[in-house]
């Protein structure tokens, strides 16, 4: 089985007026949320997505939708505010 560090990952949903930081370092939590969710399913999101948007964890403010092989197939422009 190939390790989700392998797989491919769509273009990042980088807008720079909402964006709450830099394009290289959006690019870095997005990619470390890809390749670690498991890490990132213990942090609680606190600023109200679980109810509105029906995120579960943290992971789910910057993936959108997974393949059954694990690579991200959308990202959530959330994780950018």
């Amino acid at each position: 089985a190939m390790e989700s560090n392998d797989l491919p990952m769509p273009p990042l949903p980088y807008v720079p007026q909402a964006a709450a930081g830099p394009a290289e370092l959006m690019q870095q939590a997005y990619v470390f949320a890809a390749q670690n969710p498991d890490v990132l399913g213990y942090v609680p999101c606190y600023c109200g997505c679980g109810q509105t948007d029906g995120h579960l964890s943290n992971v789910d403010c910057f993936v959108k939708s997974r393949s059954s092989d694990g690579a991200v197939e959308a990202w959530d422009t959330h994780g950018m505010t």
